[in-house]
């Protein structure tokens, strides 16, 4: 089964176009233009107008491209969007079974009049109010579309009407529900980079390394990035370190040799290698295989779009 590698979803609003034009060079495995967040009603019209060039713009270095629409307006803002180089929506605000159902039919219809392969455009949900945590299982497996869903920390606390802090920690039900509903049905989880009561300005690589491990250590699989300084730091959170390369690479060697000589278990580097520690080293190296092939083609494309670039006329 191949592995869906996508740790680091950049979010842009469509109202920046500088980040617009740029952010296709930022290395993100994903990059979301946010249609609902910073733009009035009456600036949504002009917003879609240059949807489409702006969805091709930002993923022109391999990025895979999403748009995160307004609940109240999700047929308008996917029809602008509807192209063969979006591969999904972000649906805000997600609270049962048909509200997926509804954003999946509107996909379907406008997917046949674009002329885009039926179903191939994804949808991820975004978790933000109290109903959307109790009806997690419903959503997420509500379509096959649904590869991903997020929780959005900020939004569900507004919703809950609460004031943001990090002591005590109000959403540690929530994510871990997240995790595991969505890990159950084969979905990744995903984590909004908002992390309660905490400044995100002037962090350092090392800092934003550590709150994506955190994330990735609750569970979940990729993270959301609300600036473009996040976007390395957690793709290395998210990639297999050489040393764990190393290290499981070893224990599939030892473990292998047990094998060979009537064991189903062996001593290595201080612990009992078993199959449940062989299975797991099969995750680690299939991981770093896959991460490493994306950013391959990454790389590929990075270098088509400068070359494009700097001898464009």
């Amino acid at each position: 089964m191949t592995i869906l590698v996508r740790r680091s979803n950049l979010m842009v609003p469509a109202s920046q176009h500088r980040m617009i034009r740029w952010a296709w060079n930022r290395n993100a495995d994903a990059i979301t233009i946010d249609l609902q967040d910073g733009i009035p009603d009456a600036a949504l019209e002009t917003a879609r107008e240059t949807l489409q060039s702006a969805v091709a713009q930002v993923g022109k270095a391999g990025a895979e491209v999403f748009v995160r629409v307004n609940a109240a307006y999700v047929y308008a803002d996917v029809a602008a969007a509807m192209c063969r180089d979006l591969r999904g929506i972000v649906l805000p605000g997600a609270e049962s079974r048909q509200h997926v159902a509804e954003a999946d039919a509107i996909l379907t219809e406008l997917e046949r009049h674009h002329g885009v392969e039926l179903g191939s455009t994804e949808i991820i949900p975004s978790i933000e109010t109290a109903a959307g945590v109790w009806h997690i299982r419903e959503i997420i497996t509500a379509s096959p579309r649904i590869r991903q869903v997020c929780i959005d920390e900020a939004e569900l606390a507004a919703s809950l009407g609460i004031v943001q802090g990090a002591d005590p920690d109000p959403f540690v039900y929530a994510r871990g529900r997240l995790c595991i509903e969505a890990t159950a049905a084969g979905v990744q989880p995903i984590a909004v980079a908002d992390p309660m009561g905490l400044s995100t300005e002037n962090l350092s690589h090392d800092d934003l390394v550590q709150i994506a491990t955190d994330a990735r250590n609750l569970g979940f699989k990729g993270l959301v990035c609300p600036h473009l300084n996040w976007v390395n730091p957690v793709n290395d959170a998210y990639t297999p370190t050489e040393s764990l390369v190393d290290y499981y690479t070893q224990v599939r060697e030892v473990f292998a040799q047990a094998l060979a000589a009537g064991t189903a278990a062996a001593p290595f580097a201080g612990r009992m290698i078993d199959v449940p520690v062989d299975e797991w080293a099969k995750d680690v190296l299939a991981m770093s295989a896959a991460c490493a092939a994306r950013d391959a083609e990454k790389q590929t494309a990075h270098e088509k779009a400068r070359i494009w670039q700097e001898t464009a006329p």
